[in-house]
């Protein structure tokens, strides 16, 4: 089948490899009807030589398909239904999956790398034809006929992500928000912020384009290379600061800066991926009394809560996607993405 299979910095390749195929009785071997590069995949694409040295193996971790093949184990789907594929994997039997916490899952993670997220190695992605699915009843789920694929496809990371962003921060009505990021999750955090009642956003970013599309949404669209931030939120809220901060980039600079814009009591929520140590002004995060969250999203926990926006048109995921590629053209999708160029914010592949 073909697939992208990572081979170093900005080596992304479309190549044949060995069809998946059901490995256990808890599995099924999804046929990708759409996949999507995420920003967590440019991690491989910029430097993904340092924590990943070895090189041949499937990338992609958003999916949704139709089921070709299910396991004898498997309950909940069955071939030829239509599903979801979470891009963290649980075992769904846990302690760690019973308590929502599926990124964290004891089974999946034991004696792996690098977790057990799909396309990073130790479980093969879903940028291909067809993908494996293990304890399919934990990590599928069945789509509602009534919505279209691209309107369901970010319930596998992104959307989750992005509300976890605002469930972390718990925003609620009235509230004034930053959000560092107008890139995809950052989109969806902004997004997620509204619907929970925010009354201020702050979108934040470099890129003026991505700030305009934050603007037409609601924002106020800050670009720090040309505005003082911390003015602009201070003079905002009375000089008192944001009641909550949420980073959805992945830069430790962010982090640190979230502790300066948020409120006495306030909260802030880490989504980004930080791959490197954060420094935090610790005597001022601990005077302050706030409140700080960071985590890997569990999609499982969020998806029931976010179809529901998706049906009544609170939410529409589908209007961040600019680019609708084919598979094979995977390698492009990922250099205009990367290079934010061609307006690109989003891009969608089709086996």
């Amino acid at each position: 089948m073909k697939a992208v299979v990572y081979h170093g910095d900005r080596d992304m390749r479309v190549e044949d490899v060995p069809d998946a195929r059901i490995e256990r009785d808890e599995d099924v071997l999804v046929r990708i009807e759409r996949t999507a590069i995420c920003g967590s995949d440019l991690h491989l694409w910029h430097h993904g030589s340092q924590a990943f040295p070895q090189a041949g193996f499937t990338v992609g971790h958003e999916c949704l398909g139709i089921v070709e093949e299910a396991g004898k184990g498997v309950h909940t789907v069955r071939k030829g239904d239509r599903v979801l594929v979470s891009c963290t994997l649980g075992c769904g039997r846990c302690i760690a999956c019973r308590r929502g916490n599926y990124a964290g899952c004891l089974t999946t993670t034991e004696g792996l790398a690098h977790g057990n997220v799909l396309g990073f190695g130790d479980y093969a992605g879903c940028q291909a034809e067809a993908v494996r699915v293990p304890f399919a009843d934990a990590n599928t789920t069945l789509l509602p006929r009534d919505l279209e694929d691209e309107a369901c496809l970010f319930l596998s990371d992104i959307l989750p992500t992005g509300y976890m962003g605002a469930d972390f921060a718990e925003v609620g009505p009235g509230d004034t928000v930053v959000v560092f990021g107008c890139g995809p999750v950052g989109t969806f955090a902004q997004l997620s912020a509204q619907v929970r009642g925010a009354a201020t956003v702050f979108a934040v970013d470099l890129d003026d384009e991505r700030l305009k599309r934050a603007e037409a949404r609601g924002c106020i669209g800050i670009n720090p290379s040309k505005t003082d931030l911390v003015t602009a939120v201070r003079e905002a809220t009375g000089g008192e600061g944001a009641d909550a901060v949420i980073e959805a980039v992945g830069v430790p600079q962010l982090v640190q800066q979230a502790v300066e814009l948020v409120r006495p009591a306030g909260r802030i929520a880490v989504i980004g991926v930080v791959l490197a140590p954060v420094e935090l002004p610790w005597p001022l995060l601990f005077n302050k009394n706030v409140t700080l969250r960071t985590g890997l999203v569990s999609p499982q926990v969020y998806i029931p809560k976010l179809l529901p926006l998706i049906r009544e048109g609170r939410l529409d995921p589908a209007e961040i996607i600019s680019h609708r590629l084919p598979l094979s053209d995977a390698r492009r999708g990922y250099e205009i993405f990367a290079n934010h160029a061609e307006g690109a914010l989003k891009v969608v592949l089709k086996p």
